[in-house]
């Protein structure tokens, strides 16, 4: 690019001394007749200062231009000096000379350097060899440069014009430009005569080429003179930055890609907080549903509105915990169930995400669509994939579920890259919307990408799709007829053989107490106290407290044996760990049960692992915690 702004600036005004230095006044480049001028070639004094080249026998006005050439390239502003002295050279050619400054730009709003333009009044120079200095220089010019008259026809073309263009150089001078290329566009016609009328033009273009290929040009284009108020044609230079645009796409997806991971770490941060208080919340509704259950009959009419709040409580626990594990990159939990069962079992929490107005199908498979995989991942899909069909449909229309067993061979999948072999089961969701457009296509699988209005959606809900399916070793499709709706086809893979885990309905009794004590301590306080009331209904003494430095306080009032500590493991003032260790120096041989809400990984960053017998993840139900209690208890007495 730098390459092609000074050969640029060595061709402004040819017929005249041209000298182009760069901001630390070095010399960089001049033309024929500013070396006749100095006395000295372009690669005797290539890189030394100007000043020192400058040898006037005026000294004050070797200073004033100095002085203009540092104005010109702190503020960017032309100086003009037209003081005449004469040169002191070693040729025996003396001129006097009036001049100009010019700023040169590497881009807009940043100068690479200056540019000298003194106006040659010696009336022996010869225009035809200025001309001849000229053509010479575009011959040999390592870029692409055409000389053209005014009337478009070309007097000189370098080499690399000649190839960029795929030309003939045998019969190309004196031939128009416009012969040369019949289809040029009629805006560069226009700019050509910009260009004559004295304009100095450039920019970037993307130009159509054989085969169908397109490349990225960098141009410039300049008037020539044949006599100082005379322009006798144009120069034109290019340069293919294709290869550059291709680095700069690149580096904007890169850009993209951080910045959208930095959104989804973003994401994880703020879910984490927020699914803990969740799950503190959805642990006090379960606290509750449980201990209600325990008093009624199950021919109660209360029993089943009972239930279903308990279900939907276990639901929603299970969707906070595959958001947790997308933003944290957490292992799934997969086991054998049968896609049909699970599907049923999350018809009723479908049917209320989509609209009244929109018929649901469901189709499923007779039998045998049994999948490996966490059961709260087809939780996501389904929501995800019933949320983005409900949206896509406005007014009336259906909403089709359905899966299918498929099996494909090695031959068809050759036939169809974007299938995989074997056997699997398809799991789709159809819409009667207008389908999706090509281009909205093709990005429809990439984080934060969304065609909804402004906080109506996020742009995650298909790239997280997409992730739990790759994880399960599956594959997506989408069949989309614009105007017919769309069709998303996920394609899990089929265990024929195995066989689901039934599912368990809790026990009706836990395991209970035998008085004793425990020290009970969570930052929630209403968790704290439905907590306490499920420990007293299975047979324990309780003491609760809401901070660790009251806990503490607790322990040295309490005169008794506490036989078991349940800390919440993140709080203010110290972790649970160190309050368990801290509490142990008063009461050696205490037992500890840590629980909270948070990931994995932040609990192992606590010291705490979730194999460990002494964890229980938050929200629990009053037999979870029932069992782990017992499991702790017993274990300290059997060691």
């Amino acid at each position: 690019m730098s390459r092609l702004i000074w050969h640029q600036a060595v061709l402004q005004n040819m017929f005249d001394s041209v000298i182009a230095v760069d901001t630390r006044q070095r010399i960089m480049l001049m033309n024929p007749a500013a070396e006749r001028l100095l006395g000295y070639t372009i690669k005797e004094i290539q890189g030394q200062d100007f000043s020192e080249i400058l040898t006037l026998e005026n000294s004050e006005y070797r200073n004033e231009i100095r002085q203009s050439l540092q104005t010109v390239l702190e503020t960017g502003q032309h100086e003009i000096f037209t003081s005449q002295t004469e040169f002191i050279q070693q040729t025996e050619l003396n001129s006097k000379n009036g001049g100009n400054i010019a700023p040169l730009y590497e881009h807009p709003g940043k100068i690479m350097g200056a540019l000298f333009v003194f106006y040659n009044q010696n009336q022996y120079l010869n225009p035809g060899l200025c001309s001849e200095d000229l053509e010479k220089f575009i011959v040999r010019s390592p870029v692409a440069i055409a000389l053209f008259d005014r009337n478009m026809r070309y007097l000189a073309t370098s080499r690399r014009w000649i190839d960029d263009y795929r030309l003939e150089d045998d019969n190309l001078l004196g031939r128009s430009h416009y012969e040369v290329f019949p289809e040029i566009p009629n805006h560069w016609k226009v700019t050509h005569q910009q260009c004559l009328a004295g304009s100095i033009l450039r920019n970037e273009e993307l130009f159509p080429r054989e085969h169908g290929e397109a490349h990225w040009i960098n141009w410039v284009i300049q008037p020539w003179y044949e006599s100082r108020n005379t322009i006798g044609g144009m120069v034109v230079l290019t340069e293919d930055i294709t290869d550059r645009k291709h680095l700069e796409q690149e580096n904007q997806d890169l850009l993209e890609q951080l910045v959208a991971a930095q959104k989804i770490e973003s994401l994880g941060r703020l879910a984490g907080g927020i699914a803990h208080d969740f799950n503190n919340m959805l642990n006090v509704i379960q606290g509750h549903v449980g201990l209600a259950l325990l008093d009624i009959d199950t021919d109660h009419p209360l029993h089943q509105h009972l239930t279903e709040i308990r279900d939907a409580a276990e639901r929603s626990t299970d969707l906070t915990q595959q958001l947790l594990s997308f933003s944290s990159r957490e292992e799934s939990k997969p086991r054998l169930i049968e896609l049909n069962q699970s599907i049923e079992g999350m018809m009723g929490i479908l049917k209320r995400l989509i609209a009244e107005e929109i018929e649901f199908v469901w189709e499923p498979e007779s039998e045998g669509c049994i999948v490996k995989m966490d059961p709260s991942q087809i939780d996501q899909i389904l929501a995800n994939l019933c949320v983005n069909a409900s949206d896509a449909i406005s007014g009336i229309g259906t909403i089709t579920l359905k899966t299918v067993n498929r099996e494909f061979d090695h031959e068809f999948c050759k036939a169809h890259p974007d299938y995989l072999p074997g056997h699997f089961v398809m799991l789709s969701v159809s819409d009667t919307g207008p389908g999706i457009d090509p281009a909205t296509q093709a990005r429809i699988f990439e984080p934060f990408f969304t065609t909804k209005p402004q906080g109506k959606g996020t742009g995650l809900g298909l790239s997280t799709v997409a992730g739990i399916v790759n994880q399960n070793q599956g594959f997506i499709r989408v069949e989309n007829q614009p105007g017919s709706g769309s069709t998303f086809q996920i394609f899990l893979p089929c265990r024929r053989d195995g066989k689901p885990l039934p599912y368990l309905e809790p026990a009706v009794r836990a395991p209970i107490g035998t008085s004793e004590m425990i020290l009970l301590i969570d930052d929630e306080p209403m968790l704290a106290k439905i907590s306490r009331e499920i420990l007293l209904s299975l047979g324990y003494r309780v003491i609760i407290a809401t901070s660790p430095r009251e806990a503490i306080q607790m322990m040295l009032d309490f005169k008794g044996t506490v036989n078991l500590l349940i800390t919440d493991v993140v709080m203010p003032e110290m972790n649970g760990q160190e309050l368990y260790h801290a509490l142990q120096k008063l009461q050696p041989n205490l037992n500890v049960l840590y629980m909270s809400g948070y990931t994995l990984h932040i609990m192992a960053e606590q010291g705490i692992t979730s194999e460990e017998n002494s964890f229980l993840k938050k929200p629990f139900s009053r037999n979870e915690l029932a069992v782990k209690v017992r499991q702790v208890l017993q274990q300290s007495r059997a060691s």
